[in-house]
């Protein structure tokens, strides 16, 4: 599973597509994150965690 913020989705499907792997699994937070306060970071966290929950438990 990888993680990435938005803007770089495109280019880790690309990435995982070309070593083969074209269904990787991608966790997606919204950018940046660079800049965020702690609030806004762990709201993004929770985010994440919940898809990467979903895609782990994914039958």
């Amino acid at each position: 599973m990888a993680i990435c913020t938005t803007p770089f989705e495109v280019t880790v499907r690309n990435i995982a597509r070309v070593l083969g792997l074209p269904d990787y699994p991608v966790v997606k937070v919204e950018h940046p994150i660079g800049s965020c306060t702690l609030p806004e970071l762990k709201e993004r966290a929770q985010v994440a965690y919940q898809q990467a929950v979903d895609i782990l438990l994914k039958e």
